[in-house]
């Protein structure tokens, strides 16, 4: 129960962070919150049958802090694209690299629009050549985050939840993967 991830909404529907199945259940049984979207999934008791969200709404409105700023570094890389190769679609966790889009050798600077995460697999086929020069090409189109809270969501997307898409930003819900697991 507690690997699968909840979106929370503030009371004005902007998203506010991720939780887990266990702590949107309790707040949905307290009050704090009721269910938006739900998943096919049951959690079941000996009394009750429950289904589990993967969206909830807080009642009241939460004030958030100002964002900090987004540290550019591999981790934060990875989190940005979900853990997942920008060349095949394969999800490497912890494993994977990052890679220039443009390589170092020819021009390419370290910057949030031209470094990806890659599996091992990929970054060595592609090496230090341009994407056209070995036929391969990018699932999403790098960018910087917007904030390090849609880090936070983006982190928790390899979970494949396009349920949530509808309540981010679209180039923060458009990165989301479409295929159910």
């Amino acid at each position: 129960m507690d690997t699968d991830k909840v979106l929370v909404l503030n009371n004005s529907f902007e998203p506010l962070h991720v939780c887990t199945t266990r702590r949107a259940v309790i707040l949905l049984f307290t009050g704090r919150a009721e269910r938006v979207e739900d998943s096919p999934r049951i959690l079941r008791s000996p009394s009750i049958v429950f289904v589990i969200p993967t969206v909830i709404r807080l009642h009241r409105y939460v004030k958030r802090l100002a964002s900090p700023a987004i540290s550019f570094n591999k981790k934060n890389i990875l989190k940005r694209d979900a853990y997942t190769c920008q060349y095949c679609g394969r999800n490497g966790g912890e494993r994977m690299t990052i890679d220039h889009v443009i390589p170092r050798s020819l021009g390419g600077r370290t910057v949030w629009e031209n470094v990806v995460g890659a599996c091992r697999a990929c970054n060595l086929k592609k090496g230090n050549k341009p994407l056209h020069e070995v036929s391969m090409s990018l699932l999403h189109k790098p960018s910087k985050p917007v904030s390090v809270f849609y880090l936070g969501i983006m982190a928790h997307s390899p979970h494949r939840i396009v349920s949530w898409s509808k309540y981010l930003p679209s180039h923060v819900g458009g990165a989301l993967r479409t295929d159910p697991s």
